[in-house]
């Protein structure tokens, strides 16, 4: 048969090919079943634009279309748990969301290009789990041991739930990985010394390479961190060295070092803060910084001497932390639309009162936050700065230095500021500068030890700050404190007693459940057989801390009673009729909303 007569015949149809059917050209089955046949792209194409004569027709290939379609779904879903993943861990969701559709895509076509269809499986393969296990790395170095996925211990978790497997570790194993973790080189942190000045001096970080309890120093300030702890406890005893770490807001004991051993790391520390190691009576305090991953930690540290020995306490403060916004501080809408506009006014004072560690400084720099920084002019001065803003100038005082607050707000006045941060007010002389600054067309934002907002006014008066002046300056307080968020995976629900429901004047017709940690020995929800401390908060029933905050807005005739005469019954009762909600109506809440218990907003709000 002429070739003529074969292309007549093939377009005519011709009978269908022995095995299979036949699908009109450039149909979506026809380009589909070369696909299955590992046809590649450039057959493909031939294909199209010069059909073959005569040929048996293309197939589809049952194995190939389910491997490929289970590798798109597991892709499918490690995208969406990457989106959703990044976002709690502070990752940028959209690079590494990215990365992986690209890796998906380079796959496909690998699959479908390549002649041969296993080797373009492999490549897809490759490409989908080198991204995500690049994703699962960076991840794991960002978030507590207990929260790292695709490790030992989570391998071992999943198999116990899905299949019901109880695999253990051997002695030989478990000696092994305490060596590993041992190793320095396995320790993602390096020291970085300061001198007085605050720069950088590598000699001290050689002296204390060679001193004995480096690697135990090392280890510390690694465990604290990936312990989520803010401050570290060096505390001596007859016959050890007690550590304890400040997590959430709680000292929590870990595994002490013995004296010998303990009194080492205590030198390195202060050899790396640029502190007299022969001084073990007098109290000092320096700073150092450390590496860690891809961020770096400044540390500050304070001895003071004790019956029994040297005592170091550090805190630990992490710069790459991201400047939360006052959404994410746990505000009530209408509080933080309060708190907006009066930061956003062109002058006046807001405090934030609260006691140490009731995230004061964080709550300025989310108000920071709300102010165009590229128009104004914005000045800091901190003690320490822990946080780096852009487009601020930020001051750091220092005692050696002679650098006071006061000293350092009077010194900024001839700065051309707009916004003026204060990191706190101490004495006489800086709470008059910063009312005057506040009288003068500049907004200040500072901070100040009070227990609640209208305790605060008092403390200023009683700095000395006369009452005119106080009333004029003054916009708002903000008091707060920081309760401890219940554990996801472990809070236990229970039915509240309707008499506590009465006094806290609650409807206990509405409420049904409130939310508390487990008691010890009690397993967790959700969870049958023996009981065992949750691995995500480490058995404390609490993970991470949010704030619960009273606003004070000063009116007319606040201002008023302010400047004739300042009697704080007579400002409460006037800011109750202004809408003042305490701390602790604030707080049910969180407790309604099942966030916190009951007791741990007693607790802080005391």
């Amino acid at each position: 048969m002429c070739t003529q007569q074969r292309r007549s015949a093939d377009r005519g149809g011709g009978r269908a090919p022995r095995g299979g059917a036949r699908f009109p050209r450039y149909s979506p089955a026809f380009l589909w079943g070369a696909v299955a046949a590992d046809l590649p792209l450039g057959g493909l194409w031939a294909q199209v634009v010069e059909p073959p004569l005569r040929g048996p027709g293309f197939y589809y290939s049952l194995v190939k279309i389910v491997l490929v379609l289970i590798v798109y779904l597991g892709w499918i879903a490690t995208c969406d748990w990457i989106n959703r993943d990044g976002e709690k861990v502070g990752l940028k969701t959209a690079t590494w969301n990215g990365l992986m559709l690209l890796a998906g895509l380079l796959g496909l076509l690998a699959v479908w290009g390549m002649s041969t269809f296993f080797l373009g499986f492999l490549l897809l393969l490759l490409l989908y789990g080198g991204t995500t296990f690049g994703y699962v790395a960076v991840r794991n170095g960002r978030v507590p041991a207990g929260q790292r996925v695709l490790t030992e211990e989570h391998l071992r978790s999943l198999g116990s739930q899905l299949l019901g497997l109880k695999v253990k570790v051997g002695k030989a194993s478990s000696a092994r990985r305490v060596t590993e973790v041992g190793e320095e080189a396995k320790l993602p942190v390096r020291f970085i010394g300061r001198s007085a000045d605050q720069r950088e001096d590598p000699d001290r970080v050689n002296r204390a390479e060679g001193s004995k309890g480096y690697k135990a120093a090392l280890r510390l300030v690694h465990d604290a961190l990936q312990r989520r702890a803010t401050d570290i406890h060096l505390e001596p005893a007859r016959d050890e060295m007690v550590v304890r770490f400040r997590i959430d807001g709680i000292l929590q004991a870990t595994d002490p070092f013995s004296r010998p051993t303990g009194d080492a790391v205590i030198n390195i520390f202060k050899v790396l803060g640029d502190l007299d190691i022969t001084e073990k009576r007098k109290p000092q305090d320096g700073s150092f910084s450390a590496q860690v991953e891809n961020r770096q930690i400044d540390v500050r540290i304070a001895t003071a001497g004790s019956v029994v020995g040297e005592k170091l306490v550090m805190r630990v403060l992490d710069r790459s932390q991201q400047i939360i916004s006052l959404t994410q501080l746990g505000m009530r809408d209408r509080m933080r639309e309060q708190v907006h506009d009066l930061v956003k006014q062109p002058h006046g004072m807001f405090i934030s009162c609260g006691p140490t560690g009731a995230g004061k400084s964080t709550t300025l720099y989310a108000c920071l936050n709300e102010i165009d920084r590229y128009q104004q002019n914005v000045i800091t001065i901190e003690d320490p700065v822990e946080f780096q803003l852009t487009n601020a100038t930020q001051i750091e005082v220092s005692q050696r230095a002679g650098k006071t607050f006061a000293s350092e707000l009077r010194s900024i006045l001839r700065q051309d500021p707009d916004v003026i941060l204060v990191g706190e007010v101490r004495d006489k002389e800086t709470a008059e500068i910063a009312c005057q600054a506040a009288q003068t067309g500049h907004m200040v934002f500072t901070t100040l030890h009070a227990n609640d907002t209208i305790t605060a006014v008092g403390r200023l008066i009683d700095l000395g700050v006369q009452p005119f002046m106080l009333a004029t300056a003054l916009s708002g307080v903000l008091g707060q404190r920081l309760v401890r968020l219940l554990c996801a995976h472990c809070k236990v629900r229970y039915k509240p007693n309707p008499d506590m429901l009465r006094k806290l004047n609650l409807p206990a017709d509405k409420i049904k459940y409130f939310y508390r940690p487990p008691e010890p020995g009690e397993a967790p929800a959700g969870e049958g057989g023996e009981a065992k401390p949750c691995s995500h908060c480490g058995g404390t029933g609490y993970h991470g801390r949010i704030g619960v905050f009273e606003l004070l807005i000063i009116n007319d005739n606040l201002r008023a009673l302010i400047r004739e005469s300042p009697n704080l019954t007579a400002l409460k009762q006037e800011a109750v009729k202004n809408g003042l909600r305490f701390l602790q109506e604030d707080g049910m809440r969180q407790v309604i909303e099942g966030k916190t218990s009951i007791q741990e907003l007693l607790r802080v709000s005391k």
